[in-house]
């Protein structure tokens, strides 16, 4: 009996030691995985992934100088502009001037160049840049007193007599938008408006906008706006009264739409979208007003259009569904214990029970054995 219990004593500091050893192993396995993560998040910390720029295309006059500007997007896909706090942004352009590169500046005022045509502005992080690292922005300068921005002289009407509202198939109403007069459509808090010169030469255009539900898009990990509000949709018929799936205008039309309340502590990073059929987000050139109440506007020469407000960053995730309650099941017997303490004592008398069955019937072989 003592040769077999040492065995089993032996076996149990075996299997105690192989115990130890290995715990042991895992915890320095895990404590130097948890060095090579920790080396590999510091190499890449503030390291810009994506230069942006704010308005890919614009249209100006002759001379005209505007802002422009580029939005820098991390390794999480997050906006930070702060990224940029330690590089200089080189910026060129075909043609025009320049303001002087400033370190941390991720905007540059630009003076279009006095002839008209199509230039490009590029604006490149030449350093601490992983993915992306050129922006380029495409401006058109337009001849003077050419259609495509208000005080056009040249915008023409169609021939014939103009209507003032045109009405669909299911009798909703448009605005008309003219060559000479341009247009506006205005509801409960959004508009859109149309200069002189904006639609082409020779054509009209009725123009609608509407609210169209919630612009949540909780869940789309792929956005870099975290969407808030209504989403309001243009809508868009040619002179016969067809629906027009697709219209370039001559220049741009301004876009306003009211800030919801949610969004009014963040005020300066407001940014006004299109929801693009494929899924996709394009940033708009976007402004901040109060006319009378806040509203955020922006820019675009494209129509019909479905437009709506958010902030920089990732979209939350989608809410966890609530758990439907569990059927109650029929009564077919003995029901199940009605609180922990009587399953614990339960618990309790099975092992005093099992444990006397295996003293008593110890000592009953002990018994036989000093009896043999």
């Amino acid at each position: 009996m003592k040769l077999r219990a040492h065995g089993l004593g032996s076996k149990f500091a075996v299997g105690l030691a192989i115990f130890i050893a290995s715990a042991t192993l895992g915890i320095f396995g895990m404590s130097h995985d948890g060095e090579i993560a920790n080396a590999q998040e510091q190499s890449s910390s503030g390291e810009i992934a994506d230069v942006v720029p704010s308005t890919p295309s614009l249209r100006v006059g002759e001379g005209d100088t505007v802002t422009l500007s580029v939005r820098l997007y991390g390794l999480q896909d997050l906006q930070d502009q702060r990224l940029g706090s330690e590089v200089t942004l080189t910026w060129s352009a075909s043609d025009g001037d320049l303001s002087i590169n400033r370190k941390g500046s991720t905007s540059v005022r630009y003076t279009a160049p006095s002839t008209p045509g199509t230039y490009t502005v590029t604006a490149t992080a030449g350093s601490n840049c992983a993915r992306n690292c050129t922006a380029t922005f495409t401006i058109t300068v337009r001849r003077s007193g050419e259609p495509g921005g208000p005080g056009g002289t040249d915008a023409v009407n169609p021939p014939g007599v103009i209507p003032t509202i045109l009405t669909d198939s299911e009798g909703a109403q448009y605005e008309v938008f003219t060559p000479e007069g341009g247009g506006t459509f205005a509801g409960e808090g959004f508009s859109i408006t149309a200069g002189i010169g904006i639609v082409p030469n020779g054509e009209i255009i009725g123009v609608r906008m509407a609210e169209d539900g919630s612009a949540s898009n909780a869940g789309m990990s792929h956005h870099r706006f975290a969407l808030r509000g209504s989403q309001y949709k243009i809508s868009v018929v040619d002179a016969d009264r067809t629906t027009v799936s697709s219209y370039t205008l001559s220049g741009t039309v301004e876009v306003c739409i009211p800030v919801s309340d949610e969004l009014r502590s963040n005020i300066s990073s407001i940014a006004l979208v299109t929801k693009n059929s494929d899924g996709t987000l394009t940033a708009l050139s976007s402004s901040v007003r109060v006319n009378p109440s806040l509203i955020v506007c922006g820019n675009t020469s494209i129509l019909p259009a479905v437009v709506a407000s958010g902030l920089p960053g990732t979209p939350p995730p989608l809410p966890e569904p609530e758990p439907e309650p569990p059927e109650k099941l029929p009564v077919t017997g003995g029901a199940a214990p009605s609180s922990t303490s009587a399953v614990v004592w339960a618990l309790l008398l099975g092992i005093a029970l099992i444990g006397a069955g295996v003293f008593v019937t110890a000592y009953r072989r002990r018994r036989y054995e000093r009896n043999r």
